[in-house]
């Protein structure tokens, strides 16, 4: 009931700000309150009491999962148990990082995230409580040698080297020249009155590429912690780039592509970047998923469909994950009232700029407004569900199973027949090595693989310690998913959209070896 009343109050103060315009001059002012609010509350972080830690406690993953915030906070790694709560505020990988994982397994956000150093696994040590009797989902087989072998020879090239793996450099020398062309295209298409509308609709085109290259650089880097070393970056540049100037959520993208799609890639069940559900779903990914009639015209619906995907992100952080706390499978954990108030601010000062400057300052009319507003946000919107969906959503990739009507009431001990690497390797494609204006347009989502293997390093950095992973691939006998250019990439997504569209009824377990 709460919800639906937030969903309503949300609803009207649109509705009031579109029809009393006079409001929308309020807005900068609500933001810098908010902000400074904000601010006030981030200093006041409750700094908990050391005590004496209960040793030897047996959890289950539905007691483990109450402890998921600041008051009281568990993580699991490697089946065991550890009371961070008196860390959250000198973890050195910031205390936004760690609550995000809190209360769940966080064994491969570990491992992902501190693959170079093992002082992370020996300072955990001091916080040990107890062990984690069952899991929400199976887990992965232990690493046979690969990850290990990987890591170690990427850790000894930037060591060689002489490079930081989270060099905020190359970002920032990109992002500036890119914030430029990006307002002056703004200021081009919705604000300068010199130019007919053709003109704006080819300029519009530019602004939505630049607006989604915008999320595909620092934004992405910055979710992932990859800009410099310390929280503060992170935190700046992407609330920045993804809720200021985008309008979106990096509260939400977070619990989404970090929590979610990283750790349980192409796991259906398991990844919320695909179905859940085995009926119902506009798209069929999968063989788990019951055949309708309409799939076999996904091939030529969906890709018209990857427009709406920029509208729908700011739609789906709020009614989704702010206000259900669920993204599909993945628990959201409690939201702090700051990142609300941000949430709120954010997404009015976005409609600020986006909307009241152009039509009620600047005098554009509203026809005009809403049809190279749409236009743009569909070009944003194809610009990064294409880039999204060809490093995963192909015939070049393989698709897995949790069976989560067996495992989510009780728990399980399962585990599956894939190392956590591995499944990284087979789910992932990659495309178009070496060309550097693909990597700059797609963001370096064409080291797909790479990125999966070392999401804390800069993109930037990608291309050079690539070779290194198709040698320890090529040694271990693994298949690297690697396409000559982005048309092999987009012919195996689309084939892979026309192939499930095809009648199948089968309904079981993907090979997970």
């Amino acid at each position: 009931m709460e919800g639906i009343i937030t969903q309503f109050g949300i609803l009207f103060l649109l509705i009031a700000l579109f029809i009393f315009d006079g409001l929308f001059k309020l807005v900068p002012l609500y933001a810098i309150i908010a902000e400074v609010y904000s601010l006030y509350l981030d200093s006041q972080k409750i700094i908990p009491q050391q005590k004496e830690l209960t040793k030897n406690q047996k959890l289950t993953w539905q007691e483990l999962k109450k402890h998921d915030n600041q008051s009281s906070a568990y993580v699991a790694i490697k089946g065991k148990v550890y009371d961070v709560t008196s860390f959250l505020n000198s973890h050195p990988g910031g205390r936004e990082f760690l609550l995000l994982n809190c209360g769940r397994d966080a064994t491969l956000a570990f491992q992902s995230y501190h693959p170079f150093s093992d002082k992370p696994e020996k300072l955990l040590e001091k916080y040990l409580i107890g062990d984690l009797l069952t899991t929400e989902w199976p887990t992965f087989k232990p690493d046979s040698g690969f990850y290990k072998e990987c890591t170690e020879r990427v850790k000894k090239y930037f060591q060689s080297k002489g490079i930081n793996p989270k060099t905020p450099i190359p970002g920032l020398v990109r992002a500036i020249p890119l914030w430029i062309c990006f307002f002056y295209t703004f200021y081009l298409t919705f604000v300068s009155d010199s130019l007919g509308l053709t003109k704006r609709i080819l300029i519009g085109t530019i602004f939505g590429i630049l607006q989604a290259l915008n999320t595909l650089h620092l934004m992405h880097d910055a979710s992932h912690g990859a800009v410099g070393n310390n929280e503060k970056w992170w935190w700046f540049f992407g609330r920045l780039t993804l809720d200021y100037i985008s309008g979106s959520s990096m509260v939400a993208w977070q619990n989404q592509h970090v929590v979610g799609h990283h750790q349980y890639t192409n796991i259906m069940g398991s990844d919320p970047d695909i179905p859940q559900l085995k009926e119902g779903d506009v798209r069929r990914l999968v063989k788990e998923q019951i055949w309708s009639a309409m799939y076999k015209y996904q091939h030529l619906y969906m890709p018209f469909l990857y427009g709406l995907l920029s509208l729908r992100s700011r739609y789906y952080d709020v009614f989704e994950i702010f206000l259900k706390e669920t993204d599909g499978p993945v628990k959201v954990n409690p939201i702090s009232l700051q990142d609300k108030l941000r949430q709120a601010s954010s997404k009015l000062l976005w409609l600020f700029w986006r909307y009241f400057l152009p039509v009620q300052v600047f005098g554009m009319s509203q026809c005009q407004f809403w049809f190279l507003f749409i236009y743009v946000e569909f070009i944003t919107g194809y610009w990064l569900a294409i880039n999204f969906q060809v490093s995963h959503v192909s015939d070049e990739a393989e698709f897995f199973y949790n069976n989560i009507d067996k495992a989510v009431k009780n728990g399980t001990n399962e585990q599956w027949p894939i190392e956590w690497a591995v499944l990284q390797i087979k789910s992932s494609v990659d495309y178009s090595h070496g060309n550097w204006l693909m990597t700059y347009l797609c963001g370096a989502l064409n080291y797909q693989v790479v990125h999966h293997l070392y999401p804390g390093v800069s993109q930037y950095l990608y291309p050079e310690i690539a070779p290194i992973v198709l040698e320890v691939c090529k040694k271990y006998n693994l298949k690297y998913n690697l396409l000559p250019g982005f048309k092999e990439a987009w012919n195996g997504h689309f084939n892979h959209l026309k192939n499930m569209g095809k009648q199948n009824k089968f309904v079981g377990f993907a090979k997970m070896e």
